[in-house]
């Protein structure tokens, strides 16, 4: 199945098009299971990830959040391969990491992996000057990937709903377990979803309109963040 990803991306209408109007985040609040959620739909915005942190100071990014995990020890992205054609680590190191995030252009695909595998194509989405990361996946081909039980935080995922539209969606509470998020997200619609970091790493934000507005909960480690998933307006 990974190696149909690279010709699948190649062939997926980008998800930056050109519109009349303005390239922003559409928030929406909906609640299910007895759980409130906020989607961030970012339409007609580009997707990257990025090593750096994003400027606010500016209009070109909408929506930024954290996206891989953060080594401990090194302050590094954890198990985020290849970014922007730049490869970061050539072999994964945590073994409970089973989906993968791979961008290409405005493409993107969250699928499976084996864990504790390397994609074999890692070397393919450097050549193609694209992105590849390791996440845990939560929701693929619309069935719950997680077991029951578990810490409780408050969550934020990656989601691809129907007819390849993604958005990213956060709890308002931090009473989750990944197995309820993941019940939850299929509730709302989930085809595919990938977890992105938390806990004490989860601060990000959005505009609207001239104002910057900050997610997360705890965002005590925020000075620790290594790595973003960001929707920006294109070049």
């Amino acid at each position: 199945m990974l190696k149909t990803v690279l010709l699948f991306c190649l062939l997926t209408i980008p998800f930056a098009c050109t519109t009349h109007s303005p390239a922003q985040v559409r928030v929406e609040k909906k609640g299910v299971n007895g759980h409130r959620y906020t989607i961030f739909h970012p339409d007609h915005l580009s997707i990257q990830v990025v090593t750096t942190r994003p400027r606010v100071d500016g209009e070109r990014c909408q929506l930024s959040v954290a996206a891989a995990y953060t080594d401990l020890e090194s302050d590094k992205p954890l198990d985020l391969l290849v970014c922007q054609g730049g490869v970061l680590q050539d072999s994964a190191r945590l073994g409970y990491l089973d989906g993968v995030l791979t961008i290409l252009g405005d493409s993107l695909t969250i699928t499976a992996i084996g864990k504790g595998q390397t994609p074999s194509y890692v070397q393919q989405v450097r050549r193609l000057r694209g992105t590849l990361l390791l996440q845990e996946l939560l929701v693929y081909k619309g069935k719950n990937q997680r077991a029951a039980g578990g810490s409780l935080f408050q969550r934020r995922a990656l989601v691809e709903f129907l007819h390849h539209s993604f958005a990213v969606v956060e709890g308002e509470t931090n009473n989750l377990t990944m197995g309820q998020f993941a019940d939850d997200l299929l509730g709302l619609g989930a085809v595919n979803a990938l977890y992105l970091d938390m806990g004490d790493w989860d601060e990000g934000w959005y505009r609207e309109g001239g104002e910057v507005k900050v997610l997360g909960n705890r965002r005590t480690q925020t000075g620790r963040q290594s790595n973003w998933l960001v929707f920006g307006v294109g070049d």
